[in-house]
């Protein structure tokens, strides 16, 4: 069953072109930054999982791209349920965020940056633009905001942009460095989950 879901997996890769994967990896660094709903911020870690697995795909080994799309399914799945947990328990506590207008301030400075690097040069670097957008809009959305499942979600597209150095970036891709990446992914995950569901410390005042 899996080698046809490696080869279907493969051609759907070379079907998609590099401008499509690059546009879908840009919307997704802009919605973890700006957006603060946890569906959005699902979305965005299975489409940035997805994206870097058809990347993947097309430069380097089908059996890595597989991994890297049941590694995005799982923290995924993993992050919506506490998402839902989290609106059962009626626990959407507010946890200090940047104004929305600051937050797009930050994507177009990270914009700014990523085109004075010369990242969407001629010819077109999917690869490139993809792990490091990936790696900027994180740590842009880590400046922006201290919920729990916002930050995990970051660190999630920090590690699918480790995916995608790593796998695009050595000739021989090594089981254990694969590992190594996953469990972080799903050790994430699970702590992200957990002081989601955390209520906040109170303050003195509260007291």
């Amino acid at each position: 069953m899996v080698p046809p879901l490696l080869d279907n997996l493969a051609r759907f890769a070379l079907s998609i072109s590099a401008q499509v994967v690059v546009l879908a990896v840009l919307s997704v660094g802009v919605a973890v930054v700006a957006a603060q709903s946890e569906p959005i911020l699902v979305l965005a870690i299975l489409a940035s999982y997805f994206a870097t697995a058809v990347l993947v795909a097309s430069l380097a080994a089908p059996e890595m791209a597989f991994a890297v799309v049941l590694i995005g399914i799982f923290v995924a799945l993993m992050m919506q349920f506490t998402a839902v947990e989290r609106r059962q328990l009626r626990r959407g506590w507010a946890h200090l965020a940047m104004p929305r207008p600051f937050r797009v301030l930050i994507v177009l400075v990270v914009l700014w940056l990523a085109w004075s690097l010369n990242l969407f040069a001629r010819p077109l670097d999917a690869s490139r633009v993809a792990s490091v957008w990936l790696a900027a809009s994180a740590a842009a959305a880590l400046t922006t905001s201290t919920d729990p499942f916002k930050v995990g979600t970051a660190l999630l597209m920090v590690l699918a942009a480790s995916l995608l150095y790593y796998a695009t970036s050595t000739s021989e891709a090594s089981l254990f460095v694969l590992a190594v990446i996953a469990i972080a992914c799903f050790a994430v995950s699970l702590a992200a989950s957990h002081l989601a569901l955390l209520p906040p410390p109170s303050r003195p005042d509260d007291a």
